[in-house]
């Protein structure tokens, strides 16, 4: 199961899937992506995420080049509240460093979310999915 969103010029800026080998939820952000796309892409993950309920979700920021920092606020009110109830808990944020990406990952773990989730901030793919792995042996030791 997977989704994308397109920009005004048909572009994919954002993809998002389930990969039930890892179970994990995949979102990837590529290019620029104004804040009515990003509205337009967390509304499309919703749906993904809603349908699958999975906790783990790993946000891959290292090609996006637009800043997005200040819709955090809006991501509180609007995206959190739903992300929580489709079950999302651990949220390993992907970003180059001293880039747009971190700088809304740092926002992001200051903020409610990083209040209500398991927000961690990741220079690689990699060390991310280890995170997450991490987390879900975790969470099934404290689901016994």
């Amino acid at each position: 199961m997977h989704k994308e969103a397109k920009n005004a010029f048909n572009r994919t800026f954002y993809l998002i899937r389930y990969n039930p080998e890892l179970n994990i939820i995949d979102t990837l952000w590529q290019g620029y992506a104004s804040k009515n796309d990003l509205k337009k892409a967390c509304a499309l993950g919703l749906e993904l995420t809603q349908a699958v309920k999975c906790p783990f979700k790993l946000n891959d920021n290292t090609h996006f080049t637009g800043p997005w920092n200040d819709s955090v606020a809006w991501l509180e009110k609007e995206w959190l509240p739903q992300a929580m109830e489709a079950g999302v808990r651990y949220l390993a944020h992907v970003a180059t460093p001293d880039s747009f990406g971190e700088k809304a990952g740092e926002v992001m773990q200051m903020s409610l979310i990083g209040r209500h989730l398991d927000v961690c901030i990741f220079p690689t793919r990699e060390q991310a999915l280890v995170w997450l792995k991490k987390c879900q042996q975790e969470f099934i030791v404290a689901d016994e």
